[in-house]
């Protein structure tokens, strides 16, 4: 391949618990196209799962096959792919000095993605594969993904995702956590369904009354082509009944009987029986469900589409804010916030950001942070009314915000919990974080807390908001109708921090308007 059409070209590489994949795509007259697509046997599944950490002699491994991948993209100019990771390195406690590793064995830079980080692209590759999908359109739609080592699940309006968790179990890793109990017990079956209702009990989505089922991920296409389902498109169509009735057929057999039967590994045969187990436990879900869409969708996919296609960058952060807002939002309500309330200051809060835009010399992304922050502020009333502002940020710390990396997630805790002494890094969390990190979480913790004094009666007294810099100050005016006394007393407390943080005197001139 010459230079010129190198320049559309993309390679993605996917580091995966059984295997490596690599993807090189071309986007030519507005098109994306797959020119290559490789898969190299690389178990980590053994080494993450059940001790914990990726071996020296799988790391030779993986290294070996990397290289591999490096000399086939020559013929293509690429230099350097995207390389990804997900459970295969997220679970290991050794990740970084796998990381290290392979930067300095192959001269790559490994992004591991968090498992909400890698459900947001597939499921963004979902709606793209279910936009002709007429059922879709109308009620609510669960998307499942089962991965090897984790489920994604997600409800979606058809237009956007309302809510996501994320189940820290998957088709290879139950597999693999049960394998021993499976060789002893002769009546498995039973212990793998108690198990899988110990783990889907814990999912509570009955707020959202569900009319379609959307499943993917491991093992789809081997149990629609046992189930005999169709392709439509990129969609198969699996009816419930016949998944069930393969379900029923397989669940007391072993993985040499199943491999027998449909001739099979006996390694497809056993991740064939976990996946089953999983895939059938979701029909609980939507049990008036006639059929269950299944697309067929690779990470590798969604991640070159965003490195090809151009303005994407701008599509995808705006994809991760409509839905990042929405499942936050979906939280917030569950938590009896004050969403009205929540909703000024994220206002105040996104333009104080976009004033300062020069002085603070954060990254646009941290804008978002600002808003969810605004969106679960309160949340923490709903379990102690005394401890609001802990509260608050225990439970955003444990929550699965839809496409944000877990230290993301420490963010929005941190400046939505207001965890006071966070200049001097007094609080035991922000203690923990590296310096510049600390900096970051100041400066939006410094904003939003003026955001909020604005805001304090949560009446939405304060209207046509305006915010100049002068050299000293941050001159915010705002006209009302009503008694602001509680707003400048919030305001003036508030100020100490934010001067602290940057330097500056934040002001309110307020004008009275009389009607």
């Amino acid at each position: 391949m010459n230079k010129k059409s190198a320049a559309n070209t993309a390679a993605v590489i996917e580091i995966g618990t059984k295997n490596v994949k690599m993807r090189v795509s071309q986007l030519a007259k507005s098109k994306l196209s797959t020119l290559d697509y490789l898969e190299y046997p690389v178990a980590l599944d053994h080494d993450v799962f059940e001790t914990g950490a990726v071996s020296f002699d799988s790391l030779r491994e993986l290294s070996s096959a990397l290289s591999k991948f490096s000399s086939a993209l020559l013929s293509y100019n690429i230099e350097n792919p995207r390389v990804i990771c997900g459970t295969a390195l997220l679970e290991a406690r050794n990740q970084a000095l796998v990381v290290d590793q392979l930067k300095v064995r192959n001269g790559i830079d490994v992004t591991v993605l968090d498992s909400s980080q890698e459900k947001a692209y597939i499921f963004s590759e979902l709606e793209k594969r279910l936009a002709q999908e007429e059922s879709v359109k109308k009620g609510n739609t669960l998307l499942a993904y089962i991965g090897s080592g984790s489920i994604g699940l997600a409800v979606y309006d058809g237009e956007k995702i309302l809510t996501f968790q994320n189940i820290p179990i998957g088709a290879l890793k139950l597999h693999d956590v049960l394998g021993e109990l499976r060789r002893k017990a002769d009546d498995f079956h039973f212990i793998l369904e108690e198990y899988m209702d110990t783990v889907l009990n814990r999912m509570n989505i009955s707020g959202f009354p569900l009319q379609n089922l959307v499943l993917t991920g491991s093992q789809i296409e081997l149990i629609a082509k046992l189930c005999g389902s169709k392709k439509s498109g990129q969609v198969y169509h699996i009816d419930t009944g016949s998944l069930q009735a393969l379900y029923d057929s397989v669940h007391s057999m072993t993985a040499e009987g199943i491999a027998l039967r449909y001739g099979i590994t006996e390694a497809q045969a056993s991740l064939l029986y976990t996946a089953l187990f999983i895939y059938r436990g979701m029909l609980r879900f939507c049990p008036a469900a006639q059929e269950i869409l299944s697309p067929p969708v690779d990470v590798t996919e969604a991640v070159i589409r965003y490195m090809l296609i151009p303005k994407a960058e701008a599509e995808w952060t705006a994809y991760l804010r409509k839905n990042a807002l929405a499942c936050a939002r979906s939280a917030a309500e569950a938590f009896r916030c004050d969403q009205a309330h929540s909703r000024v200051i994220g206002e105040y809060a996104c333009k104080l950001f976009d004033k300062l835009k020069k002085l603070h010399g954060l990254d646009s992304s941290k804008r978002l942070i600002l808003e969810l922050a605004a969106a679960l502020h309160s949340c923490g009333s709903y379990v102690s009314v005394r401890q609001h502002n802990r509260c608050t940020f225990d439970i955003i710390r444990g929550m699965d915000l839809f496409g944000l990396s877990s230290a993301e997630v420490l963010e929005v805790a941190m400046v939505a919990g207001s965890v006071t002494g966070l200049l001097q890094g007094e609080a035991l969390e922000l203690s923990t974080l590296p310096q510049q990190e600390r900096i970051v979480v100041s400066k939006l913790s410094a904003i939003f807390r003026l955001a909020n004094a604005m805001d304090k009666s949560h009446l939405e007294k304060l209207k046509n908001i305006k915010m100049s810099l002068d050299e000293d100050r941050v001159l915010i005016r705002a006209e009302t109708a009503s008694n602001t006394l509680l707003e400048r007393w919030s305001f003036e407390e508030s100020a100490h921090f934010f001067k602290d943080v940057f330097g500056l005197s934040p002001e309110l001139a307020i004008k009275f308007d009389m009607i």
